[in-house]
């Protein structure tokens, strides 16, 4: 074989310095590509992971079916200053709410969902996993609702349409079907379980002595009180009444009293301004007042009439409060079941702790990233 020259060589060596840059920038190319096509599926696509409960994964469908339908479209937000039609991550709540401070509409809806969706979740498997057995109304409950819809809708449009239209949502009905059979399994089990202390401690994994001791370690949650409660303007003028009131005889006298110094309807019947077996951490979230604390104080006792001074918008008044009741368990039955009230109350403690030891939730921050980028505000 000849010797090649040193040009040959050159030559051929640029051939092969261009073939491989050829191979080099396909490769570039098609790496390139294949990061896009994956951060496009991760990101975009309709079914990536939000939020994790347990093992159950929910999908981005099945979570704006949640947000939109259960929580944002559920009440007359309107009433509380919520505008529908703009973005709720760009309006202000400023406001606490389950024992939360939040900065947004968004972020607040954002917790009921996630809070909606651990329950729908946790019901529903716990009931799989102890062999529930679900009555035949839950089905007619499912079919009724999607029956309902499709009539309403008509042939005029899609159902994903209608849940646009109405919703401000494009909902699959497939989704809509999901979460109907997640909401009325999880309520009807709840229901069931909270309802017969037997069946609770079988599926939930507690003794009968948890209720006790569960009432005794959250007594401040539990306990509740009853009182009869009105104010007044905090002048030099109302202090004899307010005098008055502090130093009643009977209920029966404060009450008519608080009709004829408030002139309001409130105290016109027996009983309308009474609050009968209120919840302390109710009275907690509704007022952080001395009135709170009085009616927390277990040294209360019936007839001890409390008042507070206290400010609204620049405007003193003064809160008045007889106690009828002092502060101790609900006996009443709930839901005229075998379950007494602060039984119930229990249980939603031992619920609480059952959710934190058997299941970790965890929201996905692209998730719900992407959420809020592919959100649609409905129009007005």
């Amino acid at each position: 074989m000849s010797k090649q020259s040193d040009k040959e060589i050159k030559l051929q060596r640029e051939k092969a310095t261009k073939k491989v840059t050829y191979i080099g920038a396909a490769i570039g190319l098609l790496v390139v590509a294949v990061i896009a096509f994956v951060i496009w599926f991760v990101n975009f696509i309709p079914n990536s992971t939000v939020y994790t409960v347990g093992d159950y994964e929910v999908k981005r469908d099945l979570y704006t079916c949640v947000y939109y339908y259960d929580t944002m479209a559920s009440q007359k937000w309107a009433d509380y200053g919520f505008d529908i039609t703009k973005d709720p991550y760009e309006q202000t709540f400023d406001n606490y709410a389950n024992g939360k401070k939040f900065d947004t509409w968004g972020a607040y809806f954002e917790d009921l969902t996630d809070n909606t969706l651990k329950f729908m979740v946790v019901m529903n498997d716990t009931a799989e996993k102890g062999g529930y057995t679900y009555p035949k109304e839950v089905e007619s409950h499912i079919a009724t609702e999607l029956s309902g819809i499709e009539k309403e809708k008509g042939n005029a449009k899609s159902f994903k349409d209608y849940m646009l239209e109405n919703f401000g949502a494009p909902i699959e009905k497939d989704t809509f079907t999901q979460y109907l059979t997640l909401y009325y399994r999880s309520t009807d089990f709840y229901k069931h379980i909270t309802e017969n202390k037997a069946l609770f401690q079988k599926y939930i994994g507690v003794n009968a002595a948890s209720f006790e001791k569960t009432y005794q370690s959250h007594k401040d949650e539990i306990d509740v009180v009853s009182f009869r409660y009105c104010f007044l303007p905090h002048t030099a003028e109302n202090t004899a009444k307010v005098n008055a009131l502090k130093n009643v005889s009977s209920e029966k006298e404060f009450r008519s009293l608080c009709n004829t110094y408030a002139a309001n309807e409130t105290y016109t019947a027996n009983d309308k301004s009474l609050y009968t077996n209120m919840s302390l951490k109710r009275i907690n979230t509704l007022t952080k007042s001395k009135i709170a604390a009085y009616l927390s104080d277990a040294g209360s006792k019936a007839g001890d009439v409390f008042t507070a001074v206290g400010t609204t918008k620049g405007d003193a008044y003064t809160d008045i409060v007889y106690l009828v009741k002092p502060r101790g368990k609900d006996t009443t039955a709930y839901h005229e079941s075998e379950v007494q009230n602060w039984e119930f109350a229990a249980m939603g403690v031992m619920l609480e702790d059952y959710y934190a030891r058997e299941y970790k939730t965890e929201l996905s921050e692209t998730g719900i990233a992407n959420f809020k980028k592919s959100m649609i505000i409905p129009e007005g």
